[in-house]
């Protein structure tokens, strides 16, 4: 149901964010921590939207293994998650997100694309205060052999760059 129902709203966000996520279009962004806002106002037909993101690289090739991103995309008060994953990765186990020693929350990846696979999900209150309010979030999903690769991720300023999103989003 969420997937038929936000798919629309979530590949647009995802559109988004991948499109200001260029080197030429990353000149207007503010950190928070370990997190980097970044918005984007409506244009052809892709929806506006401002995003909070962390993009984690290998040391040697710079190849991105995930980008983490939470923001409110147009016309919505409550908050997305867009996870953009590298290829490779197998499917049918999905992804699993956990805040600190908190509960699991299971994401389907929605699709593969040459860049990357794609995973989100619209935020619930209780989710996101554990976000706001942990140390750290773990994103889990598996290798071609099904073996888990845990990342995990500083949440240091994430209530605060998520805190002046909705300031810019009118949220």
């Amino acid at each position: 149901m969420f997937f038929a129902r936000y798919f629309p709203r979530i590949a647009r966000a995802a559109l988004l964010l991948s499109a200001a996520l260029t080197p030429a279009a990353a000149q207007d962004h503010e950190k928070f921590g370990a997190w980097t806002t970044r918005c984007e106002t409506a244009h052809e037909q892709v929806e506006g939207g401002c995003f909070i993101f962390q993009d984690l690289v290998l040391r040697e090739g710079g190849q991105r293994v995930l980008q983490f991103a939470v923001g409110f995309v147009a016309g919505s008060t409550r908050p997305v998650a867009l996870l953009s994953l590298p290829l490779g990765i197998s499917l049918p186990p999905g992804v699993t997100l956990r805040v600190d020693a908190g509960e699991r929350t299971t994401l389907m990846v929605e699709r593969c694309e040459p860049n990357g696979c794609r995973a989100g999900l619209k935020l619930k209150a209780a989710l996101l205060q554990e976000l706001q309010t942990g140390a750290q979030v773990s994103v889990s999903f598996h290798d071609a052999e099904r073996k888990v690769i845990e990342v995990p991720l500083s949440l240091a300023g994430f209530a605060a760059g998520l805190a002046t999103l909705k300031g810019r989003s009118g949220s």
